[in-house]
């Protein structure tokens, strides 16, 4: 059933390479969403979503196992285990406004491009229901609707890689740092980065920095050809991390990447790269988003032309 719904999904974006045509396609009970797209770029929202449905009991915090000093993460605690709110705290703020985000960088993306749009995939369902950035059993506790919008979610991101011979995907975040700073996380410690020792090699766009070889580490992550110099560039107020203007976070506020980074990125195998981009509340207001989604998609093309397109030449869309 699986490989079917998998083989029909690969049918939809054949066609859509085919007619310039936008497909979307909707898991179980409508809690998560495929967009279709027609280049080597994926969006992934996975805290947009507001879907509060009664039958999916709210995720709050595991149970403690203190013989096995590890979380179980359910809402009926075994024998031997008892809910803690310290050691097995869950995440459950919605990050608001990044699926109006995500939507409006493909608009000014196929702006940019004339007629290439990324492939974006939504989780609908709030946080608190399921988590689309954490393992299953986390993220859903066991409760089989929560662990089927997972499953969709992870096979729609699944089935749009698969579309392709290599590329990027965007995991887009909010964060409420007092810095009101655009974190990139690359799956790079933050220590890490405030050492200035580390290896783009062992990151989430390793596949990318295997491939440039002549490319140092520093260059690609926080240099001059890094996505934070080209955001920067667009405009000084849309201030990263890391950036050529700030290196490392240093005592600053900053996340390096969750589950999906981590998996769907290239940091142990594969020819798909990610970037997690946290994104502070101000540029996710209506008052700004315009602008910096505009930025934002210059600064994305521009990092895709100067990196990408450089290696692969006409073998990803849009070069």
């Amino acid at each position: 059933m699986k490989n079917m719904y998998l083989f029909l999904l690969s049918i939809l974006s054949l066609l859509l390479k085919v007619s310039g045509t936008k497909d979307v396609v909707f898991g179980h009970n409508n809690f998560t969403e495929y967009q279709v797209g027609n280049m080597n770029l994926i969006l992934s929202v996975p805290h947009g979503g507001s879907m509060e449905p009664e039958d999916i009991p709210d995720r709050e915090a595991g149970c403690w196992d203190a013989k096995l000093s590890s979380c179980i993460f359910s809402h009926d605690c075994p024998p031997g285990s008892i809910q803690n709110y310290e050691k097995c705290k869950v995440s459950t703020n919605q990050d608001r406004y990044t699926i109006e985000v995500a939507q409006t960088l493909a608009e000014e993306i196929n702006n940019i491009t004339d007629g290439f749009f990324p492939h974006i995939i939504i989780n609908h369902l709030q946080r608190f229901k399921m988590d689309a950035n954490r393992e299953k059993e986390e993220a859903s506790f066991g409760i089989p609707q929560a662990e089927q919008a997972w499953e969709d979610y992870m096979g729609f991101l699944t089935t749009a890689k698969s579309q392709m011979s290599g590329g990027l995907i965007l995991d887009i975040h909010g964060q409420a740092h007092p810095e009101r700073w655009i974190e990139l996380g690359y799956t790079l410690s933050k220590s890490s980065l405030n050492s200035g020792v580390f290896s783009a090699s062992c990151s989430s766009i390793s596949h990318l920095s295997n491939q440039l070889v002549n490319v140092s580490s520093e260059t690609l992550v926080s240099g001059n050809r890094s996505l934070g110099k080209y955001i920067e560039e667009q405009n000084n107020n849309y201030v990263c991390v890391p950036s050529p203007s700030n290196p490392s976070p240093n005592n600053g506020s900053y996340y390096s990447g969750g589950y999906i980074t981590k998996t769907f990125g290239s940091r142990s195998s594969g020819t798909i790269d990610a970037i997690q981009l946290e994104l502070p509340q101000w540029v996710r207001a209506a008052e700004e988003r315009p602008r910096f989604c505009k930025a934002l998609a210059r600064a994305v093309m521009k990092f895709w032309q100067t990196n990408y397109c450089s290696q692969y030449k006409n073998e990803f869309l849009p070069c």
